[in-house]
């Protein structure tokens, strides 16, 4: 009688286990507000001149990343950018670990791919993932060009491993 009673409390037990991950989830719930904006001028300055958490830490270059399809890079995109279509981000995410800041942008002011594409680098585990607020048509109304033509092989583009300072 015991025996059966601890059986089936043990299965009771499993049960409500299972049914609280279904529920809750095993994963980080990204949401909107998990979404940092930066304009055009802070984006720019954080590619180029990368934050640090430490004085003993090198900065590591920024990325720009564009979701967009391919046809829509080809035909005008920020300057330096990397093409990594948000259909296919599941396949390329990886590349991005070694970067720094990473921007995210699409073709205008509050751009849903880009802010798609932020969250779910978010929820692989990328940190320093930041949205460019008005995507291509800030960057052109803040005066700079689109550069134009295929996207470089991302494999081709990942930066060199950082190694430690020693003493």
């Amino acid at each position: 009688m015991q025996q059966r009673f601890l059986t089936t409390t043990l299965s009771w037990t499993a049960v409500l286990l299972f049914a609280c991950l279904l529920v809750g989830g095993c994963g980080k719930n990204i949401s909107d507000k998990d979404i940092v904006k930066l304009t055009v001028a802070q984006a720019r300055d954080y590619v180029v001149n990368p934050p640090t958490n430490s004085i003993f830490e090198t900065p590591v270059a920024g990325i720009w990343i564009d979701p967009r399809r391919q046809p829509d890079y080809v035909l005008g995109h920020i300057p330096g950018a990397i093409n990594i279509p948000f259909g296919s981000v599941s396949e390329q995410w990886s590349y991005l670990e070694g970067y720094g800041p990473k921007i995210v942008y699409g073709d205008t002011f509050n751009d849903p791919l880009a802010d798609a594409m932020s969250k779910t680098l978010m929820e692989y585990g990328l940190s320093d993932i930041y949205t460019l607020r008005g995507g291509v048509e800030a960057w052109t109304e803040a005066g700079f060009k689109l550069e134009k033509g295929a996207s470089p092989k991302i494999e081709d583009q990942r930066p060199a491993r950082r190694t430690p300072i020693r003493h």
